[in-house]
C-alpha cells in the first residue's frame, strides 16, 4: 500500500516577498538521492487587463507570472505545466502571457481551462490550436513517466463544441442537479466518449510499457466537490483499475484541495489570480518512490509517496 506523508510547512516558508522563497526545507532532512527530474506547475492565472473583482486581481497575474517564470528559470525544471485558465476573458488577453512564456525559453505544456474559452464566439475555435492542438488532449513521455493531458471542456455549454456536445452538457447539468450532485454548474465540463476511450487506451499503453503516470486536467475529479468534472464518477471507475497512476493534477478550484482514493493522489493547485500580492505555483521533484511538491506563495508543500 502506498504511504501518504503530508508535511505542512510554516507560513514563513509560504510567503513570497521581493526575494525568492527558500525551498531547501532543511528541517525535513537531506535527500539521499537526486530527483529523477523536476517540473513546474501553475494554475488559474486568469489574466486580463481588468479591474479586480472580489479576491481576484486579474491584472496582477502578469506580474505574478513574471515572478514565477523567473524562479522557474533559476531552478531549471525540465518543463512547466499550465493547468488551465491562462486568461479571464478576451482573446487579446492571451498575447501578453504567451509572449512572456515564449521569451522565457521554458518548455510549457498547456491544459485548457473553462475561462480560456471566455472569448468572442468567432475566436472560440482558435483557443485549442493556440494552447495545445486541435483536440485539446494529448500525452507525452518524459524519463519513462507518461503525462496524460485531458480536455475537460469537451462537453460544455461554453466551449467550441458541436450542438450535440452542448446538448449533452445541458443534460449533464439537469441530471446532476436532479441527483443532488454538487458539480452541476455550467462552468464545469466533461470528456466525451471518444476522449474517455482514448484515456483508457493511454493508460493501457502506459501499463504495458511499465510507465508511471501523471494525469493533468483543469478540472478535479476527487474528492467530491462542486468544481468536479461532470463525469468524474465514470473517470474514477476507470482510474481504479490501474496501479501505475501517481497523481491527478488540477486547477479550477482556487482554494486548492487534496484527496486520495484507490492509491492515487489528487492534487488541486491554488489559483494564481487570487489575492492582490501573494503568488501561487510549485516545483515538483520526482523521485523513484515519491514526489516532492515545493510550494511557493500560497501553494502548500507536500511529500507524496507512491
Amino acid at each position: 500500500m502506498r504511504l501518504f506523508i503530508l508535511f505542512t510547512v510554516t507560513m514563513a516558508f509560504y510567503l513570497l516577498n521581493s526575494d525568492r522563497q527558500d525551498n531547501s526545507f532543511s528541517f525535513l532532512g537531506n535527500q539521499d538521492q537526486a530527483p529523477l527530474f523536476t517540473f513546474g506547475v501553475f494554475a488559474d492565472a486568469q489574466y486580463c487587463d481588468c479591474e479586480p473583482s472580489g479576491t481576484r486581481f486579474y491584472r496582477n497575474s502578469y506580474m505574478k507570472m513574471e515572478e514565477a517564470l523567473n524562479l522557474f528559470k533559476e531552478v531549471k525544471p525540465d518543463f512547466i505545466i499550465n493547468l488551465g485558465d491562462l486568461i479571464e476573458k478576451d482573446f487579446s488577453s492571451f498575447a501578453p502571457l504567451m509572449k512572456m512564456i515564449e521569451k522565457s525559453g521554458l518548455k510549457v505544456y498547456h491544459v485548457p481551462g473553462n475561462h480560456d474559452f471566455s472569448v468572442e464566439q468567432k475566436y472560440k475555435k482558435r483557443v485549442l490550436p493556440l494552447l495545445c492542438g486541435k483536440n485539446g488532449y494529448y500525452s507525452f513521455v518524459h524519463n519513462s513517466f507518461r503525462f496524460i493531458v485531458l480536455n475537460g471542456n469537451e462537453i460544455s455549454t461554453y466551449g467550441p463544441g458541436t450542438k450535440s456536445q452542448v446538448k449533452e452538457a445541458e443534460e449533464y447539468i439537469e441530471r446532476l442537479k436532479a441527483e443532488g450532485e454538487p458539480n452541476f454548474h455550467d462552468w464545469n465540463g466533461g470528456t466525451g466518449k471518444g476522449q474517455t476511450a482514448w484515456l483508457k487506451s493511454e493508460l493501457d499503453a502506459s501499463a504495458a510499457a511499465g510507465e508511471k503516470v501523471f494525469i493533468l486536467c483543469h478540472f478535479p475529479v476527487w474528492p467530491e466537490n462542486e468544481h468536479n468534472m461532470f463525469n468524474y464518477r465514470e473517470i474514477i471507475e476507470i482510474l481504479k483499475n490501474y496501479s501505475n497512476i501517481i497523481a491527478w493534477f488540477s486547477g479550477h478550484n482556487h482554494t486548492g484541495n487534496y484527496g486520495n482514493t484507490h492509491m492515487i493522489h489528487f492534487v488541486n493547485f491554488k489559483g494564481m489570480v487570487e489575492t492582490e500580492n501573494q503568488n501561487s505555483f510549485a516545483i515538483i521533484e520526482v523521485y523513484g518512490n515519491k514526489i516532492w511538491i515545493k510550494g511557493y506563495g500560497r501553494e502548500r508543500s507536500m511529500i507524496l509517496a507512491y
